[in-house]
């Protein structure tokens, strides 16, 4: 097991207050905020390009949401039924 994996496991451990405090401690390292901006710059410039290549869809209220969701269980069972 790494270094990391284990500090993560022993965190996991720690009290709720004892992790926020070591979460304040992290958020406040100017090199772990510039890591976290450029993970979050790469997920933006990979929305961008989804976006730009039309992998997209647009829901603009609850009735399409549950139309969107109802076609992917729909295609998933009958890619399931063709599968068996």
């Amino acid at each position: 097991m790494s270094t990391t994996a284990q500090i993560k496991a022993a965190a996991r451990k720690l009290p709720v207050a004892d992790r926020a405090d070591l979460l304040e401690t992290f958020v406040r390292d100017a090199g772990v905020r510039k890591e976290s901006q450029a993970r979050l710059r790469a997920l933006i410039d990979e929305g961008d390009r989804d976006h730009a290549a039309g992998r997209v869809i647009e829901v603009r209220n609850a009735a399409e949401l549950r139309v969107f969701f109802d076609d992917i269980k729909r295609r998933s069972r009958a890619r399931i039924k063709r599968s068996a």
